[in-house]
């Protein structure tokens, strides 16, 4: 998929879905456009509802990837996902987390569960998933989404006020914010990196990482330094 193709959503992210599926149907992008969304109910039955909710909200029959949201409910609901998709109604399945404290459990799921995707949490300052998850990952062909890239925004308050380095152009950023984007996207595991912003200024900045080359790990590490 192409930079800004994929985008990831959630029932939980208030009104996200709605707006989503008004944007994709008023533009006509829904082909283009590699949908991912999760389910994070507590039982069968409100799992469907949810399900058939999302599908409504987002104007769709189908979306690409569904995840089991920050592991609720686990076993339950990939049972749910694993339904849908021998049915079509989405291509992969996945199981999400946004905190360091749940790398060792989502290890001992990828161990153990058939799946396609994991979303995990990995910046330039969190880096607990290189140790063991990000390469399991890469060992059992399962692909990686990036959430936190940029810890809430809190990565932005450590350079402010300080200039790019001079080799940043080397592999084509032009601002921070691609750095560490930049940063995530070259490790080897990382399928693809979900910035997260309501600033179209920063959505546009945010694709440039999708552009040029990647940094090799000795650039990696120079730009990890930057935050130490």
């Amino acid at each position: 998929k192409q930079a800004g193709s994929v985008v990831d959503t959630a029932p939980s992210y208030g009104s996200a879905e709605s707006v989503l599926g008004s944007l994709l149907a008023a533009k006509a992008q829904r082909e283009r456009c590699f949908l991912a969304t999760k389910i994070s109910s507590y039982s069968p039955q409100a799992a469907r509802a949810q399900w058939q909710s999302s599908l409504a909200r987002l104007r769709t029959d189908k979306v690409e990837l569904l995840q089991v949201h920050s592991l609720v409910d686990l076993q339950s609901n990939l049972r749910f996902l694993r339904e849908l998709q021998q049915a079509g109604s989405t291509r992969y399945i996945g199981v999400t987390h946004y905190r360091d404290k749940a790398h060792e459990e989502l290890v001992d799921v990828v161990r153990t569960q058939k799946l396609d995707f994991v979303q995990i949490n990995y910046s330039v300052v969190s880096r607990s998933a290189e140790r063991e998850l990000l390469p399991l990952c890469a060992d059992r062909g399962v692909a990686v989404l990036v959430n936190r890239a940029f810890e809430d925004g809190r990565l932005f308050a450590q350079v402010k006020g300080r200039p790019l380095p001079d080799w940043a152009d080397e592999i084509g950023c032009a601002s921070w914010g691609q750095l560490m984007l930049k940063f995530v996207l070259a490790h080897p595991a990382v399928t693809c990196v979900i910035p997260a912003t309501s600033k179209p200024r920063n959505l546009l900045d945010n694709l440039g990482a999708g552009r040029g080359r990647l940094p090799d790990p000795k650039q990696a590490q120079r730009i990890a330094a930057l935050f130490g």
